[in-house]
């Protein structure tokens, strides 16, 4: 059978998605803030619009099914009005689940609540008064966090980001104007992995797991990004990971997507992302994501040998089964404009000589007569796949070059493990 899909949004991990669709025979409608030009490329129609107006998607009803890339729109529930309007079964989490990733504090309070392991300590705060009690409490060592959706660029951390009460207080201020509370957690120090899973609201399918890199320079320094890439190895596993702390992990993700049942009485259908921390004690959850990851999207999207609009469906259904990925290496690696976080370049062309051993995903660009332009942020990611994780990093090395323009990225993803 050959399904009808609408596709919400216009990223990277977008583009992976409809790739996957269509090469699943898939017809593939979009509908996206700004037209990416791979998907516009192979999509049967497109609409552009606010991704938080609803009403525009009114002309896709007759779709299969629908899938969310980002979290916004699952935040705002798009998912509620494709379902109870539109009567389009809908992959993506509902609003009143959703809010695993849009409120922070709920997620602390619903680990409390229902036992759920790999909490941090935490203490939520509305005052500057709440902060001070928690430094004392914790010490500095901490983390702060706006209860928002921030774009993975509100967390600011004792060490990376300030270095005294006064700077925490300043931040802390700054977070209060927008909001009644904010949440501070102890710091946590080790190694972090990306774990994502399919979930119907009845039974789970994971993932290989993925690392990602924040750091918009090699060797882990520099400012945060919302990634320069990502790797997964062939055996689905990271170097730094025992079975149990696979287990453990996931238990966690299964005991959230019942706990979140228990708590709002709506199943939770679609993609679940615990972002973890291995430290040198346990596991701790360090945030929940209701969509892919990006770029875990990319790297996993690559792997997946089942059909994945069967997979979609099954996950509406509530009767999700399985799924099988090549037993491969990913690397993912983004190119971004010179500059990048802070003060990055915009509307250069970028030149692009294809390639048959890599694949490209355009993230956020532009196309403007037939060339292709950079904005201000993440412009191209690349994915190479190999047996092991050298080939797979050979294949970018040997293939980036062929990407020309006021870019940069790092040569180093995938040989930090």
């Amino acid at each position: 059978m050959s399904y009808k899909v609408l596709l919400v949004g216009n990223g990277a991990r977008e583009h992976a998605i409809a790739k996957k669709i269509v090469e699943n025979d898939g017809k593939l409608y979009s509908y996206m803030e700004r037209e990416n030009p791979g998907i516009a490329d192979i999509s049967k129609k497109f609409v552009l619009g606010d991704l938080s107006d609803f009403s525009k998607l009114d002309v896709f009803k007759k779709v299969d099914y629908a899938i969310i890339g980002p979290e916004n729109p699952l935040a705002n529930g798009i998912s509620n009005y494709l379902e109870d309007k539109l009567n389009v079964p809908t992959c993506g989490p509902r609003k009143e689940v959703a809010r695993i990733e849009s409120s922070k504090i709920f997620t602390r309070c619903l680990m409390d609540a229902y036992d759920i392991p790999g909490n941090i300590p935490y203490t939520i705060c509305s005052s500057i008064d709440d902060l001070a009690n928690a430094i004392k409490e914790f010490g500095m060592e901490i983390a702060i966090k706006p209860d928002g959706l921030t774009g993975g660029k509100g967390v600011r951390v004792f060490g990376d980001h300030f270095t005294t009460f006064r700077e925490a207080k300043d931040y802390a201020r700054e977070l209060l104007t927008k909001n009644n509370e904010f949440l501070v957690e102890e710091k946590k120090v080790g190694k972090e992995f990306s774990m994502q899973i399919f979930a119907d609201g009845n039974s789970i399918v994971p993932m290989p797991l993925v690392r990602d890199y924040k750091r918009a320079y090699e060797n882990e320094e520099g400012p945060n990004t919302g990634s320069m890439g990502s790797y997964s190895l062939s055996k689905h596993t990271l170097p730094y990971l025992t079975n149990s702390d696979k287990e453990y992990a996931l238990d966690i993700l299964r005991k959230t997507m019942f706990a979140l049942e228990k708590q709002t009485g709506t199943k939770y259908r679609g993609i679940l992302y615990g972002q973890f921390m291995k430290t040198d004690d346990s596991i701790y959850l360090i945030e929940f994501n209701v969509r892919f990851g990006d770029p875990e999207a990319l790297n996993v999207l690559k792997l997946l040998d089942t059909d994945f609009n069967k997979l979609s469906m099954q996950i509406t259904d509530g009767n999700l089964k399985t799924a099988e990925f090549s037993k491969l290496a990913t690397v993912c690696t983004y190119l971004v404009p010179n500059g990048y976080p802070e003060s990055p370049a915009s509307a250069e062309e970028i030149q692009i000589e294809e390639s048959e051993d890599i694949d490209l995903y355009f993230a956020s660009v532009y196309r403007l007569k037939k060339s292709i332009r950079t904005t201000k942020s993440r412009s191209i990611a690349l994915v190479g796949t190999g047996d092991e994780l050298e080939d797979a990093r050979e294949k970018i090395a040997e293939n980036i070059s062929k990407i020309k323009g006021n870019l940069f990225y790092r040569k180093d993803i995938g040989s930090l493990l």
